[in-house]
C-alpha cells in the first residue's frame, strides 16, 4: 500500500519535527506509521513545507515533496502536490498521528470510494488530551458506517466522533483528485484534509467511516507514544514483540473473559495446538492492571508450570476468579510458554519509583524462577542502581550479566517514547533477555520532577570531591584508597537522616563529627588522626570517612608500618563484604579485647597473613585500652553533671540574646556533653562487646546476658517509672513535663516539635499506658548464676576480673551513655529553640532556618549589619540549601561507596538485620515518620516503622509497641 504523509499544513502540529521525533533516539513517528501501514520507505511520499533536506538525509529512499506555500495553504493543497498514479489506491495520514496496524486494512475493506478513520470516544479524549477545545476539532457525522458530514464547523452535539487525520482513497477517488489537481480551484487551497474529503462527498463520492474507538494517538509529547503502545499486559507484549531486537518476547495467546465464557473449549484446543507438550504460564492481563490511570500490579493471580493436558482450564478459571465479581468482559488472560534455564530474573524501573530521578533500579535474583522478586521467594536479592547517563560498556559496570538487559530497557524506552517504565524480565541461559511485562510507572512524585541535568551536575561535583579527598593524609598510616559509608561510625543516617537539612548536619558536625570524635579516640588510647573530619557529604548525603574511622581505631601503641597494613586489611575486608557496613565494630575491626578475641586472631593470621608477634602487639595494645576503660566512667559522669549545672545558669540569664544563648549552649555541649558522651558510648560498646563475645563463646547464655542488661536502669526505665508515678499521683505532671519536655523525635531537627510543645500528645499517652500495665519484673537470677564464668574469662585475657568492679563498669557505661545523651540533648534542644527565636525576630520561619548552616547564624553576631540584610542573606542560603536537599532526597546512592564509580552505578546486596527478636509478632503497622508533624496516634499494640531511630524516639519503648522496624540502626545503636 502506498502511504502519503502530510507534514506541511496538518492542523495539529503538522511539522516535519513530529514525524522525525525520536523521544529517546529510537523509532521515529514516521517509522511507526510505515510499520502500521505495512509500507516500505520507497512506497511512501512525504509532503513537507520546510526541513526537506533533513528528512531526505534521514530517509534517503523516501520521496519528499515540498509545498513551498505551506504557510498560506491548508493540507488539501499539500495533498494535491502529491504525484498520483492512475488506478492506484493510497492511504493518507497526518504526520503527528499514530494508528494500529489493522486500521489501514479496515479502511481499505469498506468498499467505498473514500474511507475515513474517526474516534467515537473523542468526547472523553484519549489519555493525556484535554476536552476543552472539542469545538475546534475536525468532526464527523456517521450513520450506519456512512459519513454524512465532516469538518470543524460540525456542531459537537451532532458529531459521531473526531476525524483523526487518516483517510483511504480508492482508485476512483484518485482519478477525481487528479482532475482536481489539474484544475486546482482556488477555493481548495485553504481547505484541510477533512474539508477536502467533505468536498468530495458533496461531489458524489461515497464515504464510509471506520471507528478506531480510542486506538490512536496524536503526538504532542513523548508520553503520547507510550499511551498508544502500552495497554494491557497482553496487548503491550503483542505490540512490542515484532519490534524488539535486544530482547525476546515469547509467543502468546490472549483472549478476553467474554471470549472464554463463550468459547472455552475452542480456546483450550487453540492453546494446545500452539504450544504442544510445553509447560505454560497462565497470566493475568486485566484492563486495570497496567495503565496510566491506575495500577493493580500484583493484585491478580498468575499460574506457573501449567500442564496444558491437565491443568489448563483450572488455571484459567483461577486467574479469572482473581479479577473478582467486577471482572470486565474485556479483561484478558495471557498464555505463554514457561521459561526454563533462567540465570537471573527480576523487575526493573527505568526511573526511581519514589521520585522519578534518572536512575535505572534493577531488582534481580538468581533463584531460577521468573517471579522470584515479585513473589518474594528470592534467595539472592540484589539491586543495581545505575545513573541513566553512564556507559554500560565501560570497565566500571559492576554487573556484566545485566548489560544486555540495560540495552533492552533502552530499546523499549525508545519504542514507547517513554522513560518511566516498570519492566519484568528474565535472563535465559541460551536465549538471553526475556521481557515478561512492560507497564508505565503509575506514581506521583511529591517533590516534582527535577531536570536530569541537575543530577548530572551534582554527581560531577561529587566526583571532584572524591578526587580531592582521594590521597591519604599524613596522619593516616599506609597508602590506602578512600571508602565511605552511611552507617560505619557514629551512624549519621540514623541520627540526622540520609538527606538532612543544613542546620541539622552542621550542628552534628560541630558537636561531634569535625573534631570531638577524634579527640575522644585519642584520649581513649587510639591513634590520633586529627585533623580529619569524619563526615563527608556526597550529593548532599552524609557519609563517614571509613578510612579515617578505621585508622582512629588503631591503638596508638601500634607502630606505623603495622598500623598501615592493619588498616589496609580492615578496609579490604569491608570492601569484599559490603553488607557489614553497619556492623564494622563487631565484624570488621577489633577495637577492644574480650573473651572471643581468638576469632580475630584466627582471621588476622589466616586471612591477613599477620605474624604471631604482630597479632600479639595488637592484642596487648587493645588489652591496655580495654583495661583503662574500666577507670573512665566516673570522670566522664562529672563532666556531664557540670554540663547540667551550666545549662541551668545559661537558661536563667535573661540578658543573653538568642544567638548568644545558642552559641553558649552548643559550645558547652561540645566540651562538656558530646565529648564525655563519646567516651561513655565507647565504654558502653566495650561492655556490650565483652558480653556478646561471652555468649558467642558459650561462657554465658543469652538469657544470662539479657538478665544483666535488664537490671540496668537507663533513662528509658526512669521515664517509664516517672510516668507510672504520675499515674499514681506521687510525681507531679508539671515536673514530668519539665524533666522530659526537651526531648524531640529528631534531636537535631528544628522542625521536629519538642515534647513540651504538646505534652498532651507526646507525654500523656505514656501515663495512660503504664497505668494499664503491670511493671516488668526484674529477674537477675541467670546473671547471678553465670557471672563468675564471665569474670574468669576476663581474667584469662589479663583484664580486671573483680566481680564488683566489672559490674560497676558495665552498669556505669551503659547507663551513663543513655544519661549523657539525655543531658546533652537538652542543650541541643534549647539551642534550636533559641535559633528559632532569633528567626522569629527577623521574620523567618523554622522551615526557612532548616536549610541554613549553623555558621550563618554565628556570622550575625559580628554586629553592624541591619536585621533586614541578615534576614535576606539567611533566606538566600535557605533557598539554596532547600534546592540541594531536594536533590539529595531524590538521588540514589548506595550505603557504601567503595570507589568513585559507585556514585553513578553500584550493586546492593540484601542487608543483614542488626536486631531480631525470638518471638513471632503479627500486628498492625504505623509509619511513625508521617506522624511527626501531623500528630502521633496511640502506638500501643502496633509494629512501628521509622527510617532513622533517633534517640528522641526512646519513648516508644514505654508505649506498649510490639515491634520496631528501622531502616537505619547500627549494631552499636542506642536502640
Amino acid at each position: 500500500m502506498r502511504l502519503v504523509i502530510l507534514g506541511a499544513g496538518a492542523p495539529h502540529r503538522g511539522a516535519v519535527a513530529a514525524a522525525l521525533t525520536e523521544p529517546l533516539s529510537g523509532t521515529s513517528m514516521l517509522q511507526w506509521q510505515l510499520d502500521a501501514a505495512s509500507c516500505r520507505v520507497e512506497d511512501c511520499i512525504f509532503v513537507v513545507g520546510y526541513q526537506a533536506e533533513e528528512i531526505r538525509r534521514r530517509y534517503p529512499g523516501l520521496l519528499v515533496v515540498e509545498n513551498i506555500e505551506w504557510r498560506k495553504t491548508g493540507s488539501a493543497a499539500s495533498m494535491l502536490q502529491v504525484p498520483l498514479t492512475e488506478n492506484e489506491a493510497f492511504l493518507v495520514a497526518y504526520s503527528d498521528v499514530l494508528f494500529r496496524g489493522d486500521v489501514s486494512a479496515r479502511l481499505a475493506s469498506t468498499g467505498a470510494d473514500i474511507a475515513v478513520a474517526f474516534d467515537s470516544r473523542w468526547v472523553h479524549g484519549h489519555v493525556g488530551r484535554s476536552t476543552d477545545v472539542s469545538h475546534l476539532r475536525e468532526k464527523v457525522l456517521v450513520r450506519h458506517n456512512v459519513v454524512l458530514r465532516l469538518g470543524a464547523d460540525l456542531p459537537a452535539d451532532w458529531a459521531t466522533g473526531e476525524f483523526i487525520g487518516l483517510v483511504w482513497f480508492s482508485a476512483r477517488a484518485t482519478a477525481c483528485l487528479q482532475q482536481l489537481k489539474a484544475e486546482f480551484p482556488k477555493s481548495l487551497r485553504q481547505l484541510s484534509l477533512a474539508e477536502l474529503v467533505e468536498y468530495l462527498r458533496i461531489m458524489g463520492m461515497s464515504i464510509r467511516g471506520v471507528d478506531v474507538a480510542g486506538e490512536w494517538a496524536e503526538f504532542n509529547e513523548p508520553r503520547d507514544i507510550a499511551i498508544f503502545v502500552l495497554g494491557t499486559k497482553a496487548d503491550t507484549l503483542s505490540r512490542l514483540r515484532g519490534l524488539v531486537q535486544h530482547s525476546i518476547i515469547q509467543d502468546q495467546i490472549a483472549f478476553s473473559v467474554a471470549s472464554w465464557r463463550m468459547h472455552r473449549d475452542v480456546l483450550i484446543e487453540r492453546v494446545k495446538e500452539r504450544f504442544p507438550n510445553q509447560s505454560l504460564m497462565v497470566r493475568s492481563s486485566a484492563q486495570s492492571e497496567d495503565n496510566f490511570n491506575s495500577s493493580s500490579a500484583g493484585r491478580f493471580d498468575s499460574i506457573m508450570d501449567v500442564d496444558p493436558a491437565g491443568g489448563l482450564k483450572d488455571a484459567i478459571h483461577t486467574v479469572i476468579a482473581s479479577y473478582g465479581e467486577n471482572a470486565h468482559d474485556d479483561d484478558q488472560v495471557l498464555i505463554q510458554p514457561m521459561l526454563s534455564c533462567i540465570d537471573l530474573s527480576g523487575v526493573a524501573f527505568t526511573r526511581t519509583l519514589d521520585h522519578g530521578a534518572p536512575w535505572y533500579v534493577i531488582n534481580y535474583d538468581t533463584a531460577g524462577k521468573t517471579n522470584a522478586i515479585t513473589s518474594g521467594s528470592y534467595v539472592d536479592h540484589r539491586t543495581l542502581l545505575m545513573h541513566r547517563g553512564i556507559d554500560i560498556d565501560g570497565d566500571g559496570f559492576p554487573e556484566p550479566r545485566l548489560r544486555g538487559l540495560v540495552k533492552a530497557l533502552k530499546e523499549v524506552e525508545s519504542l514507547t517514547g517513554y522513560d518511566q517504565l516498570d519492566v519484568e524480565f528474565a535472563i535465559e541461559r541460551t536465549q538471553g533477555v526475556q521481557i515478561l511485562q512492560v507497564r508505565p510507572l503509575n506514581v506521583s512524585y511529591p517533590l516534582g520532577l527535577i531536570e536530569d541535568e541537575e543530577y548530572d551536575r551534582m554527581l560531577s561535583e561529587g566526583e571532584k570531591l572524591w578526587d580531592t579527598l582521594a590521597p591519604a593524609p599524613p596522619q593516616i598510616p599506609g597508602d590506602v584508597p578512600p571508602l565511605y559509608g552511611v552507617m560505619t561510625d557514629w551512624n549519621p543516617a540514623e541520627i540526622i537522616g540520609t538527606a538532612p537539612g543544613n542546620l541539622a548536619a552542621s550542628i552534628y558536625r560541630f558537636l561531634l563529627m569535625d573534631e570531638i570524635w577524634a579527640i575522644q579516640r585519642f584520649e581513649y588510647g587510639y591513634r590520633d588522626v586529627r585533623p580529619a573530619p569524619l563526615l563527608v557529604q556526597f550529593s548532599g548525603q552524609p557519609y563517614i570517612d571509613v578510612r579515617a574511622s578505621f585508622a582512629s581505631f588503631l591503638p596508638a601503641a601500634i607502630p606505623d608500618e603495622l598500623a598501615g597494613r592493619l588498616l589496609k586489611f580492615y578496609l579490604s575486608w569491608l570492601r569484599e563484604r559490603p553488607e557489614l557496613h553497619d556492623k564494622v565494630e563487631f565484624d570488621v575491626v577489633p577495637t577492644c579485647l574480650g573473651p572471643g578475641f581468638s576469632r580475630w586472631e584466627k582471621r588476622l593470621s589466616t586471612e591477613g597473613g599477620f605474624t604471631y608477634d604482630e597479632i600479639a602487639q595488637l592484642k596487648q595494645a587493645l588489652r591496655s585500652i580495654t583495661a583503662r576503660a574500666f577507670e573512665r566512667p566516673s570522670e566522664d559522669f562529672e563532666k556531664i553533671e557540670l554540663l547540667a549545672s551550666r545549662y541551668q545558669a545559661i537558661m536563667a540569664d535573661e540578658r543573653l540574646q538568642a544567638i548568644e544563648r545558642a552559641r553558649l549552649l552548643l559550645d558547652d555541649c561540645r566540651r562538656l556533653g558530646t565529648l564525655p558522651f563519646a567516651h561513655l558510648a565507647r565504654s558502653s560498646f566495650v561492655a556490650v562487646a565483652m558480653l556478646r563475645e561471652a555468649v558467642e563463646e558459650g561462657i554465658i547464655t543469652q538469657e544470662g546476658q539479657d538478665s544483666f542488661l535488664s537490671s540496668i536502669r537507663t533513662i528509658s526505665h526512669e521515664l517509664t517509672q516517672h510516668a507510672r508515678e504520675v499515674a499514681m499521683g506521687v510525681f507531679s505532671w508539671e515536673r514530668f513535663v519539665e524533666r522530659y519536655g526537651h526531648l524531640r523525635p529528631g534531636t537535631y531537627d528544628i522542625n521536629s516539635p519538642r515534647y513540651d510543645a504538646d505534652p498532651e500528645q507526646f507525654l500523656k499517652p505514656l501515663i495512660s499506658h503504664v497505668a494499664r500495665d503491670e511493671p516488668e519484673r526484674e529477674d537477675i537470677g541467670p546473671w547471678m548464676e553465670q557471672r563468675n564464668y564471665f569474670c574468669h574469662a576476663l581474667e584469662a585475657q589479663g583484664l580486671p576480673h573483680e566481680t564488683e568492679k566489672i559490674e560497676c563498669f558495665m552498669r556505669q557505661a551503659i547507663q551513663g551513655r543513655e544519661y549523657a545523651k539525655f543531658v546533652f540533648t537538652r542543650n541541643v534542644s534549647a539551642a534550636l529553640e533559641a535559633l528559632a527565636d532569633f528567626g522569629t525576630s527577623i521574620h523567618l520561619t523554622r522551615d526557612q532556618l532548616y536549610d541554613v548552616d549553623l555558621n550563618e547564624f554565628f556570622l550575625s553576631r559580628s554586629g553592624g549589619v541591619p536585621n533586614e540584610e541578615i534576614a535576606l542573606r539567611i533566606q538566600r542560603r535557605s533557598e539554596s540549601g532547600r534546592q540541594l536537599r531536594k536533590l539529595a532526597v531524590t538521588c540514589k546512592l548506595p550505603p557504601l561507596l567503595t570507589e568513585k564509580s559507585d556514585l553513578r552505578v553500584s550493586v546492593l546486596g540484601a542487608d543483614q538485620p542488626n536486631f531480631i527478636g525470638t518471638a513471632s509478632v503479627i500486628a498492625g503497622c504505623i509509619d511513625l515518620d508521617s506522624q511527626v508533624t501531623s500528630g502521633f496516634s496511640d502506638v500501643k499494640g502496633y509494629i512501628v516503622m521509622t527510617r532513622n531511630a533517633d534517640p528522641g524516639y526512646d519513648w516508644l519503648f514505654a508505649s506498649g509497641i510490639v515491634g520496631l522496624v528501622t531502616l537505619f540502626g547500627g549494631a552499636n545503636s542506642h536502640m
